[in-house]
């Protein structure tokens, strides 16, 4: 991903009604707090920073203990997506499961719980931007997929697995596994249900739909009758 020096690389925890916001400080290559804005105006102070299509923003992404995306999950992706179409520069998620109670942890017997509840939207989007910062090889970033309309009649199936790839057909016994934000996204907003977990698959299915690059990533333990790589 390479050096960040010389540009603009903000962090943000998305909430439903406040955003933390943060910074990466170049001289000192260090995130620091910035502010806590309204959700609603998350977008119009993103703009207003006048950021450059090689500048960078890391959205904290929202999943579960269990590693299941959520309602939260898709409202953080949806925000960025805006985020994206409207300013052009790179967003990238990161994981931010325990992000706030490892920022309890840090300041533990030094900050009182109270001053750490104030501020913790900003500080929990300093520990997404330090983990970006630290790690951006575990970032995901967010990018438009393409959308294949197939036209093949699927009635004949009884259990169809899509992996990972965009379609728009008629779905009737289809599953869907969804790491990419993007995809969750896509069939979230039409109201089909995905997963990231292998464990919430069968073992079997009469078909697999996924893309060419994600053949490989497909667990050797789940069968199938045919394998269709778009």
């Amino acid at each position: 991903m390479g050096t960040f020096k010389n540009l603009k690389v903000y962090g943000v925890d998305y909430g439903t009604r406040k955003c933390g916001i943060a910074f990466l400080k170049q001289d000192i290559n260090i995130p620091l707090p910035k502010e806590t804005i309204q959700s609603e105006k998350l977008l119009e102070y993103l703009i207003s920073l006048d950021l450059s299509h090689d500048d960078l923003i890391v959205f904290g992404l929202p999943i579960s203990m269990s590693g299941r995306y959520s309602k939260q999950s898709f409202l953080s992706i949806d925000e960025a997506i805006r985020v994206k179409e409207r300013i052009g520069c790179k967003i990238y998620f990161v994981d931010e499961r325990l992000t706030t109670s490892s920022l309890y942890s840090e300041v533990r017997g030094q900050v009182s719980y109270k001053k750490v509840k104030k501020t913790k939207d900003q500080n929990s989007s300093v520990l997404i931007l330090s983990n970006f910062i630290q790690s951006p090889g575990k970032a995901i970033a967010l990018a438009e997929k393409e959308v294949y309309n197939l036209k093949k009649d699927f009635s004949s199936y009884k259990d169809v697995l899509i992996w990972d790839v965009l379609i728009n057909n008629e779905f009737e016994n289809f599953s869907f596994f969804a790491k990419d934000p993007w995809i969750f996204w896509y069939y979230y907003k039409k109201g089909f249900k995905s997963t990231t977990l292998i464990s919430d698959l069968k073992d079997y299915y009469d078909l697999i739909i996924t893309t060419k690059e994600n053949r490989e990533k497909i667990q050797v333990n789940i069968n199938c009758k045919e394998l269709m790589c778009l």
